[in-house]
């Protein structure tokens, strides 16, 4: 529900007696002071709710900082880590290279909002991945590594028993869909599926093309009610034809190894929750193509337009922003990389008169290792760093801890 408008105060009238003399205010006692702490318990907790409608739940945090009064007037995030009032939605968080120690660099990808954020606690645990809805996951130190989820925003976490395996490349998501949430755990190495409660978890083998869609579903926020739709099957196999028609490689259609620009073979598929619209972004030679999927029915239908959105995709990532709060983003526009033995740049594909042009001149990333490094002058641009975001991905601190 959008929030309501603030009142205007219009700047009021006053008549001096003499036009010619400054206006002074009364000078206060130094002991004259104002007792917020004192200001009505309603009166807080409207204000406290009014961060909580723009997903500043950081500034609901540092309200209940203020004084006692105020955090006894508001309730406590902490009491209950599952509710949505207090979750952290549309944010993600950017990757290694704009970390400090515990200190992070968050992205409102609705609001346009940039929060870094101090967090002390990731000291006591081991990193493992991070989500597309803002959250850490995290593990104990200490075997059998049980995994956590923690939010940054509240400093509320989840314990979970399912033991984290000790993959480099693990990708993750917590769904609250269900009475209890449901976190899920992909390896990339040995093509695991790990689905846990709190309490529970079950963990399911899979075959790399079968692994490799639901990597995908799970990244790009399709868990939960999507996976019991009626008719999510039918939907698969129509994406299925669609790879068929354009000739894509069977094994490389849902993968997440970096397309190799002017392969014949280098079409892509990227899923991704899209206000609650199932959207299927199919990215060929030369050519990207945007499907809706209606999931009760089963049907694909093209999307002419997203409005004043557009979609970043990766092969390890995808993302919508909201392009009224990024002026330099492009309204209705794919951004995407291509890559050309170690080094990438960013394209852009207008879903419009599907014209495509590259953002810049100059070549973006040099690839370093397995990440693709940002080779221009700081300060980043908006969109250099939403595709870094979608190309690059942490790996596990416990994984490297036992390595070394």
């Amino acid at each position: 529900m959008a929030a309501a408008a603030a009142d205007v105060l219009l700047p009021s009238k006053r008549q001096k007696n003499n036009p010619s003399c400054l206006g002074t205010l009364p000078v206060l006692p130094a002991t004259a002071t104002a007792d917020w702490s004192s200001l009505q318990p309603d009166i807080v907790r409207h204000i406290a709710n009014s961060f909580l409608t723009t997903d500043d739940v950081d500034c609901y945090m540092d309200l209940r900082a203020v004084c006692h009064n105020w955090r006894c007037a508001t309730d406590d995030p902490k009491d209950d880590t599952s509710d949505p009032r207090f979750l952290p939605y549309r944010w993600i968080i950017l990757n290694d290279a704009f970390q400090s120690g515990t200190r992070r660099l968050l992205v409102n990808t609705s609001t346009g909002r940039f929060l870094h954020r101090e967090l002390p606690l990731l000291r006591d645990y081991y990193v493992i991945t991070t989500t597309l809805t803002g959250f850490f996951i995290l593990t104990d130190r200490s075997p059998p590594h049980a995994a956590r989820v923690f939010n940054p925003l509240t400093g509320g976490t989840i314990p979970f028993t399912v033991p984290v395996p000790p993959e480099v490349n693990v990708a993750g998501s917590i769904c609250f869909d269900f009475t209890l949430p449901l976190l899920t755990l992909l390896c990339d190495s040995s093509h695991k599926l790990y689905m846990a409660r709190p309490d529970q978890f079950e963990v399911e083998d899979h075959k790399f093309p079968v692994y490799s869609f639901i990597r995908r579903a799970v990244v790009g926020g399709l868990i939960g009610r999507w996976w019991g739709s009626a008719g999510m099957a039918d939907v698969i196999g129509k994406i299925l034809g669609v790879a068929e028609s354009l000739r894509a490689h069977p094994l490389k259609f849902f993968s997440t190894d970096p397309p190799e620009m002017g392969s014949a073979d280098n079409a892509r598929c990227f899923l991704m929750d899209f206000g609650g619209h199932l959207l299927a972004i199919i990215k060929g030679q030369g050519l990207i193509q945007v499907f809706k999927c209606d999931d009760e029915n089963g049907t694909l239908s093209h999307v002419k337009s997203i409005i004043k959105h557009a979609i970043f995709i990766g092969h390890h990532r995808c993302l919508a922003v909201n392009t009224d709060m990024f002026p330099s983003i492009e309204a209705n526009c794919i951004y995407y990389t291509e890559h050309l033995g170690s080094s990438a740049r960013i394209w852009k594909f207008n879903i419009e008169d599907r014209k495509v042009e590259t953002v810049s001149e100059a070549v973006d990333f040099a690839k370093k290792d397995k990440q693709f490094v940002l080779v221009a002058d700081r300060p980043f641009t908006i969109i250099q760093l939403l595709s870094s975001y979608t190309i690059n991905i942490q790996d596990s601190e416990l994984a490297l801890q036992q390595i070394t």
